[in-house]
């Protein structure tokens, strides 16, 4: 009877009631989920996405860190840095382009999680691609685990009222619940930057402490972890996504300003921990390719007058015959690097036009929604608490610093008026979800800060209601309520809205991308291997999608093309998608290029015709006029 009352006990106030409540919030939070995931996803749209999950596929299948989705200006860097011979450069293409951690997270989902990358054409039901679901399952959980990293942080920095109040609002924003359904890296590197945070509190606490401000404190082995671990921490967002590591200038000021007595050890033991992390990787791109980041350190040179949209990443610098012939005389290679056709002003410029946009359009809603506002009033107006005022200084000096990185590193990616875009809109109709906004792509640096923001914003409203000095609890629980309302009432409405097609198409159909190969097949033909090249305007779709090596269409017909064909590797299959055929018609098809693709597809539509010479004479039109795929037709089965 006893035991029996113990366990009445527990349930009711105990142990049992916290894991009853705990079971309750996870069934909720699943079912909020699942929810979300039938009335709101899609296949994937964001082309660094899918590049990453191909990768991820290659790392699960044994072939190490390769891609199937070949950028031209990628085949200039290896060759340039002439460390990969061109026989190795044919084979298996090593990518240079992505930091490794979140394919390696993906390999691993896959090797964990039983994934059917094939598609029964046969099935003409089936809407969803299976191996998507699971890669937003695994962001999803981590979208979860943020959550109870913030709620934890806000418990520990505010109260509790606060934490629930942030992690709400947090449950309530489209922005991550889109960023958690994208396939992006964005989730994972929340949760690193959360976990940077909880360091950095535990560090200050530390420091703040009389021991660590006596000149004679010895530095002590817990001291050391900790510098270390934060250190750790910026080294593994940035081997998560290159910007990140910009971080580690405001995580110099932070130790500098409140470390203590201790503050220059501290920073070289957070340095040395930082580059340990990286230097491996960085090293191997400097071999591969001659520059740290690879084809990544292009971004600051895109969106410039000299390389507008994403004709940086198309582009072919040099022939490599005239490489081969410096070589073979002794000579210099002939260094015709991105950085001495864009200027210093070019750079100003994009530098100038993008933090405008920033500053006017992307910082007022930089977490989602209006509560943004109130987030950076919280970090600018000081608390009382000094460990927030530091912590305040902290996250105001990283929303400088990764404003003038994103702007500095923004892309094609984040053009909200690109081809690509419009085409992932149109099916939802004018008042449609677009999951392919401005916000939501990997150029988004400063989303991170948001959740993290969301405390100040919550601490900023409660102190204000407290000054009203109305001793009423539910004063503070109807503004709770009015916050978490109002900031979720977006992601309610869209609840009114036209739901998504499952199938982002145009551009995107998982079935026919896979059905592609097997086109020459219904000509007399052989059918196309894996290991054949397709020269795509989506290659990242044909990588992922059609486990096909392909590459990204050049910038010109002539010579570029023939240059990929005759000295690369022989392109096998031409695709052209609306990314390409559904162009503006002075503009991009009667352009100063004269040899653009624009162009040669419209050649083919109107007249029939093919350049002479051209060694691709086999075409299907059944996507006709939308989607054109031409196909090599010298492999004959008959």
């Amino acid at each position: 009877m006893f035991k029996f009352q113990e366990y009445i006990n527990s349930i009711e106030e105990g142990k049992g009631a916290k894991i009853i409540r705990s079971a309750v919030l996870l069934l909720m939070l699943v079912a909020v989920s699942l929810v979300y995931n039938i009335n709101f996803t899609r296949n994937l749209t964001a082309p660094e996405a899918m590049d990453s999950a191909q990768i991820a596929r290659n790392i699960a299948n044994g072939e190490g860190f390769k891609t199937q989705f070949i950028r031209p200006v990628a085949i200039d860097m290896i060759r340039q840095a002439g460390n990969v011979n061109e026989k190795e450069l044919k084979a298996s293409f090593p990518d240079i382009t992505h930091p490794p951690l979140y394919p390696l997270l993906l390999a691993g989902w896959m090797k964990l999680m039983p994934f059917e990358f094939e598609i029964d054409l046969n099935d003409t039901e089936s809407q969803r691609y299976q191996p998507e679901i699971l890669i937003h399952l695994l962001n999803q959980i981590l979208f979860f685990l943020a959550l109870l990293q913030l709620f934890r942080l806000g418990k520990q920095l505010f109260d509790s009222l606060v934490a629930w109040c942030s992690s709400l609002v947090f449950i309530g924003s489209e922005l991550y619940w889109q960023f958690s359904a994208s396939g992006l890296s964005t989730m994972f590197l929340l949760v690193i930057f959360l976990a940077l945070i909880k360091a950095l509190v535990r560090f200050e606490e530390k420091a703040g402490s009389q021991l660590i401000k006596d000149a004679k404190a010895k530095f002590s082995g817990r001291f050391f972890c900790m510098s270390c671990w934060i250190g750790v921490l910026v080294g593994l967002g940035c081997m998560t996504r290159y910007g990140f590591g910009l971080l580690i200038i405001p995580i110099a000021v932070f130790i500098v300003w409140f470390g203590g007595s201790f503050r220059w050890r501290a920073i070289i033991f957070a340095f040395l921990a930082f580059l340990i992390v990286i230097l491996p990787w960085i090293g191997r791109n400097i071999y591969l390719s001659g520059n740290a980041f690879g084809t990544s350190s292009l971004a600051m040179y895109a969106q410039t007058y000299e390389f507008p949209e994403d004709t940086i990443e198309r582009t072919l610098f040099f022939d490599l015959n005239e490489l081969e012939d410096a070589r073979s005389n002794g000579d210099n290679v002939p260094n015709q690097s991105v950085a001495d056709r864009v200027g210093f002003w070019s750079i100003a410029d994009k530098l100038s036009r993008n933090l405008r946009q920033l500053l006017l359009t992307d910082l007022p809603v930089f977490s989602g929604g209006w509560f943004a506002v109130i987030c950076l009033i919280g970090l600018v107006v000081p608390f009382r608490n000094p460990r927030l005022h530091r912590l305040r200084v902290f996250l105001l000096l990283s929303l400088v610093i990764l404003a003038i990185g994103q702007a500095l590193g923004r892309t094609h990616l984040s053009d909200a008026e690109s081809t690509l875009t419009e085409l992932i809109r149109r099916p939802l109709g004018k008042v449609g979800l677009a999951e392919l906004s401005p916000n939501l792509s990997g150029d988004n640096l400063i989303v991170i800060l948001g959740p993290v923001s969301f405390l100040f914003g919550a601490g900023l409203f409660f102190s204000l209601l407290d000054q009203w000095k109305v001793n009423l609890p539910e004063m503070r629980f109807a503004g709770c309520s009015l916050i978490v309302l109002s900031s979720s009432l977006p992601l309610l409405l869209s609840f009114l809205l036209p739901k998504p097609y499952p199938v982002a198409d145009p551009p995107y159909h998982p079935a026919r991308i896979q059905y592609l190969k097997s086109i020459p097949k219904e000509h007399g033909l052989e059918e196309l291997k894996s290991d054949n090249l397709f020269m795509s305007d989506l290659p990242w779709a044909l990588a992922w999608y059609g486990n096909q090596d392909s590459i990204w269409i050049t910038r010109r017909v002539q010579p570029d093309f023939y240059q990929i064909n005759d000295e690369f590797r022989p392109v096998k299959a031409l695709y052209f998608t609306e990314m390409t055929t559904d162009q503006r018609y002075v503009s991009r098809v009667f352009a100063p290029n004269t040899s653009n693709w624009e162009r040669f597809v419209l050649a083919i539509q109107l007249n029939k015709y093919l350049p002479d010479g051209f060694p691709l004479l086999g075409v299907e039109d059944a996507f006709s006029p939308r989607q054109w795929m031409l196909f090599d037709v010298s492999n004959s089965t008959k």
